[in-house]
């Protein structure tokens, strides 16, 4: 980053990110209540994914479904976009 303006905006958000996290917390206390994380934990599929390796994804998607190559790609595309890549 050798932008200077766009560094300190970036720390400004930061910043706010992490008040309004204490302020969640600070909520979440005061009331008692404790977050619990709802999602499913990722598939084998979406692990690779989210580690960036789509390919591989595709690869394991191929054996373990027994599909073809533009099958697989499809399906893990998908799933991509649903996890917001």
């Amino acid at each position: 980053m050798d932008d200077p303006e766009l560094f300190k905006r970036l720390n400004s958000v930061v910043q706010q990110i992490g008040a309004l996290e204490r302020r969640v917390d600070f909520l979440f206390r005061h009331m008692g209540v404790q977050y619990v994380d709802q999602r499913p934990p990722p598939n084998e599929f979406e692990k690779l994914i989210l580690e960036g390796d789509p390919l591989a994804a595709m690869r394991l998607y191929e054996q373990k479904k027994g599909v073809g190559l533009l099958e697989a790609k499809r399906a893990i595309e998908e799933m991509k976009a649903k996890l917001g890549g």
